[in-house]
Order: structure tokens, then C-alpha cells, then sequence
């Protein structure tokens, strides 16, 4: 068999993963590419272009390497970064629609109108504190445009309570896109933080190397 044929299997195999492991964390699945309506949602293959994504909450920026938690520094979720909170507020990066929410608040997933998927993980394993410290102000499947507060929370709070309030940023389907660059910033402000760009004709022919094959557990 032919290395594409075995890097075909080996991007299928990690997109089921990411996807399982969402699940197993986050307690939600992705939704359906046709919303209630019956209207076919925008894909990653629709755009031509890059799509800014703004920092959802004000802080330090470090890599996602980083962070303390295999899932996301190994990037097997797929490419972005993380935010040391200095703010309780997080803002949605894009215009988009709400299409992944946990019922306790440290998760929330945006797709944009352009198809970037982006996963905003609130804390290390502040799924534990069972929604103390959150508060949820948006629905699922609500489109909501960039700069709409999201979701409040205190990250002074969860750390008193021994939890690390790193928020991480994540384009969950990093391997539908050429590239996604990040800043080179370290304090967040008004300018673009990630970038999501569109394969070119060329990298449309191979599979995406972007999405780590570890996961350890």
C-alpha cells in the first residue's frame, strides 16, 4: 500500500479520536452540517480565504504545548493556543453559531460562518467543579456575532479552588485547513490571534499533516 493510502487511514483514525475524546470530555458531539432548517451549514471547503479569529478572553498567551493537559498539548484536538485569564469574560472570537455547549460552562464550541470550528476549553479539569463558577450566557445552535459575551466565570475562584484557569483555544478541524497560524503576541488585544487559512489547490491533494497522531490517554 502507498504512503497517501496509510496517511488516509492515519487522518481518519485521529479524527476519530478528537471526536471521541470530545465526547468523553466535553459531553457533546459535534452537530449535524444541516442545521434544523435543512439548510447545508459552511465547510472549511467553501472558503477561499483565511478566517481571523480574534482571543476570546484578555490574558498572557502561551503556547498550547504548554498547558498541562496531554490532550490539548499534544494538539490530538487539533492546532491553537491558550490564554492565562486576567479577565472573568469570554467573548465569541468570530461570527458564528454556538453549536457545542456543556450544561456546567467550561466549554463552549463556536463554528463560524466560514466553517472554523473552535473549541474554547475553560480550566484543567473544571469539569469537576460542577458549574460553580460559571455562568452560560448563550443557547446552543444561538448565532451570536464577535465581541458577544459568552460565558462569565472566576478564574480567581477556580484557582483558590485548585484548578488551573488556563483557557484553551482550539481549531478542532485543523486538518480541513492549510495552515493555522497563530500570533506572535503575548498579551492578548484586538488583533487577530489565530488564523484559520484555506488549503490551496495543492494541499487539497495530500492529507493534512496539522492534527498530532499521539494520544496517550
Amino acid at each position: 500500500m502507498g504512503k497517501g493510502f496509510i496517511g488516509a487511514v492515519l487522518g481518519l483514525a485521529v479524527a476519530f479520536v478528537a471526536a471521541f475524546v470530545s465526547t468523553l470530555l466535553f459531553g457533546f458531539k459535534r452537530t449535524s452540517d444541516v442545521d434544523t432548517a435543512g439548510t447545508t451549514k459552511a465547510s472549511a471547503a467553501d472558503s477561499t480565504t483565511s478566517t481571523a479569529i480574534v482571543a476570546p478572553v484578555e490574558g498572557t498567551i502561551i503556547p498550547l504545548s504548554s498547558v498541562n493537559d496531554e490532550v490539548f498539548s499534544s494538539q490530538a484536538m487539533g492546532q491553537g493556543l491558550a490564554i492565562v485569564p486576567t479577565s472573568g469574560v469570554v467573548k465569541a472570537p468570530v461570527d458564528g453559531t454556538i453549536t457545542a455547549l456543556y450544561p456546567t460552562g467550561h466549554a463552549i464550541g463556536i463554528t463560524s460562518d466560514s466553517g472554523v470550528e473552535i473549541l474554547i476549553h475553560i480550566g484543567i479539569n473544571t469539569v469537576e467543579l460542577n458549574g460553580k463558577h460559571f455562568e452560560t450566557l448563550v443557547k446552543q445552535n444561538q448565532h451570536v456575532h464577535q465581541g458577544d459575551t459568552l460565558v462569565k466565570f472566576d478564574y480567581a475562584a477556580i484557582q483558590k479552588d485548585g484548578y488551573d484557569p488556563t483557557v484553551m483555544v482550539v481549531v478542532t478541524n485543523t486538518n480541513e485547513y492549510g495552515a493555522i497560524e497563530t500570533t506572535t503576541a503575548t498579551a492578548t488585544d484586538d488583533q487577530w490571534f489565530l488564523k484559520a487559512d484555506a488549503k490551496t489547490d495543492d494541499s487539497k491533494e495530500g492529507v493534512s499533516t496539522n492534527v498530532q497522531t499521539g494520544l496517550s490517554d
